[in-house]
């Protein structure tokens, strides 16, 4: 099997992880009740990191999944395209 194929795979895994761990950092503050109570920019912490994790986390991860995932799509093309050159 190719390495970018192999790539391909663990970068899914890698990347469904890391949306639903941004995607659903609130369930922390449930999870852990004495990290709710502190202020963050004036706002709740239970409130505030949810919030910005779910808007500006997910956007990172999302931007760095698009670059790294275009990466490998042109890779696995030029693999297909030098495997068909050589039949």
């Amino acid at each position: 099997m190719n390495s970018a194929y192999k790539k391909e795979i663990r970068y899914t895994l890698i990347f469904s992880v890391l949306l639903l761990m941004c995607g659903h950092l609130g369930l922390l503050f449930v999870a852990f009740p004495g990290l709710q109570g502190k202020m963050i920019f004036g706002f709740p912490s239970q409130y505030i990191v949810p919030v910005f994790m779910g808007w500006i986390g997910l956007m990172a991860v999302v931007a760095v999944q698009a670059k790294l995932t275009n990466d490998l799509d042109d890779e696995i093309e030029a693999f297909s395209d030098s495997t068909e050159k050589s039949e």
